[in-house]
């Protein structure tokens, strides 16, 4: 597999708020994935949640067209499992609201000591992610990540998980030693956060009137920081 150096994380697509429900704008969503698209990125990223629970039925609509030459990643909400049987309702309808097949990289979503132990370990849903895989409704098994480093190793070691999403930025490096760690296992580490969630987005004239003098674009100076990691 190889994916395009800047993946798209659809989390943030427009929305608005209408007598008390939210909707994305999806003329406009649409468009900014379609340029996305257009411009090469082959990997986007949504979650069962995301967007008041509407995103993966805007990111299903958006790969019309572009489906055999994009990499889908999504999460089943690992908090709303309740029983085994759940890991599986949750895939068939995600599988339903992106309109697709299968699904590319399919996640545990923030997965912590407590998820791993009592959800994931307790049910066996390792068991149930093999099962999937073998049925070809997902191609690889994922796990997203904001706890620990010490258990993003753990779960490495399992040898069942071929990627791993966590945050890694210019001013969150809590994780660099893990990530070196996972790929020497053979996972691919795709990084959430790179910018830090837009704190290091400040526009230039916002850091020349703090430091006195004119900076290359902060995002910038950002993403090379992370690309500039071998183990991403």
């Amino acid at each position: 597999v190889k994916i395009s150096a800047l993946g798209f994380g659809a989390m943030r697509l427009p929305e608005f708020e209408k007598d008390g429900k939210w909707y994305i704008d999806e003329e406009e969503a649409l468009k900014i994935i379609h340029r996305a698209f257009e411009l090469g990125v082959n990997y986007i990223d949504t979650a069962y949640g995301y967007s008041h629970g509407n995103n993966e039925y805007v990111v299903g609509k958006a790969l019309k067209g572009y489906r055999n030459r994009v990499y889908v990643s999504t999460k089943v909400p690992t908090w709303l499992v309740k029983k085994k049987d759940d890991y599986r309702r949750f895939l068939e309808e995600q599988l339903r609201r992106l309109d697709t097949d299968y699904i590319d990289f399919y996640h545990f979503h923030s997965v912590s000591k407590d998820s791993w132990e009592n959800i994931i370990l307790k049910f066996n849903l390792l068991d149930d992610a093999r099962k999937a895989k073998d049925e070809g409704l997902i191609k690889h098994i994922s796990f997203s990540f904001h706890d620990k480093p010490e258990l993003m190793k753990e779960i490495a070691d399992t040898g069942v998980f071929e990627t791993v999403l966590c945050q890694y930025n210019l001013l969150d490096r809590s994780n660099e030693e893990a990530i070196s760690y996972v790929r020497e296992k053979g996972l691919g580490t795709v990084i959430m956060g790179p910018v830090a969630g837009g704190r290091l987005s400040a526009p230039s004239e916002v850091f020349a009137k703090t430091f006195g003098r004119e900076a290359k674009s902060t995002p910038e100076v950002a993403l090379r920081f992370v690309l500039g990691n071998p183990d991403v």
